[in-house]
């Protein structure tokens, strides 16, 4: 009796096994396609930039305060080369691409055809202060509209996943170009290129 019972219950966990195999694989199958289906698109617009396969760029979202600037919406920018960067004071990466964002800042000041929107999302609670925010990009020479984060809405339409990352947004108002972590050299004067042939479209 004993050893039929064991037997029906080395069964039953083989069973269950099984069972449990296939639902965690179903699951991880299907976060893969998910994962895989965002990834793909992202991907294809750092490396294409091709217009006609480019996203809509997402809609500035729950913003809890402007910063330099009066409330402004993606919707209203048509028309103009829009570049929006997610960043966060506390991060050295972001630090590190300050002289390119103030470059660009004076490279197309005069322009009335160019966006420059930054928007601060936290990493940690200390940066949700909007009285360092202004501090930080006062001392650092920030002159570009701030759209603060605080609840990471905008950073979660628009998928981002990375401090610090810049979109270029096309004036139909797609995501045409992605870069994510600092800049340097190579990258500064790759978007600004990408931006340059934008404006002239």
């Amino acid at each position: 009796m004993r050893k039929r019972r064991q037997v029906a219950r080395n069964v039953l966990s083989i069973r269950s096994y099984r069972d449990w195999r296939t639902i965690m694989n179903a699951k991880l199958v299907a976060a893969v396609v998910l994962v895989g289906a965002s990834l793909g698109i992202w991907t294809a617009i750092g490396r294409s930039g091709d217009r006609d396969k480019a996203p809509a760029a997402p809609e500035f979202t729950g913003v809890t305060e402007w910063i330099n600037s009066k409330p402004l919406k993606l919707a209203d920018q048509k028309g103009k080369v829009v570049i929006v960067h997610f960043w966060t004071n506390g991060c050295i990466n972001c630090i590190h691409n300050y002289p390119h964002y103030r470059a660009w800042q004076e490279k197309y000041k005069g322009s009335k055809n160019l966006v420059i929107v930054g928007v601060h999302t936290p990493e940690f609670e200390a940066e949700k202060d909007v009285a360092q925010i202004k501090e930080k990009a006062a001392k650092n020479g920030l002159k570009f509209a701030i759209a603060v984060d605080n609840d990471r809405a905008t950073w979660k339409a628009w998928g981002n996943q990375y401090w610090p990352c810049v979109y270029l947004v096309d004036k139909a108002g797609k995501v045409r170009k992605r870069w994510e972590g600092e800049l340097g050299a190579e990258g500064h004067e790759s978007l600004t290129e990408q931006i340059d042939n934008l404006l002239t479209e």
